[in-house]
């Protein structure tokens, strides 16, 4: 099974918080008020979710080290 995870890009995120809302578990606000990515046992379909929804455009989906968001 191919690994996934996501990354979040602190330059273009605004904290709005609908990653955490899609996808609870996989991403938290941190202290800067900004999404972050928590590593875990996630689905793509619920990363790229979250990655569809942010209005910023600011999280990237990776599976197997291939950006597929």
């Amino acid at each position: 099974m191919p690994q996934v995870r996501a990354a979040v890009d602190h330059d273009r995120c605004a904290g709005v918080t609908i990653c955490t809302q899609i996808a609870p578990g996989a991403f938290f606000i941190n202290d800067d008020g900004q999404s972050q990515y928590h590593p875990g046992q996630w689905g793509l379909r619920e990363l790229r979710e979250a990655a569809d929804g942010c209005p910023m455009s600011a999280i990237t989906v990776v599976t197997d080290d291939l950006e597929v968001t």
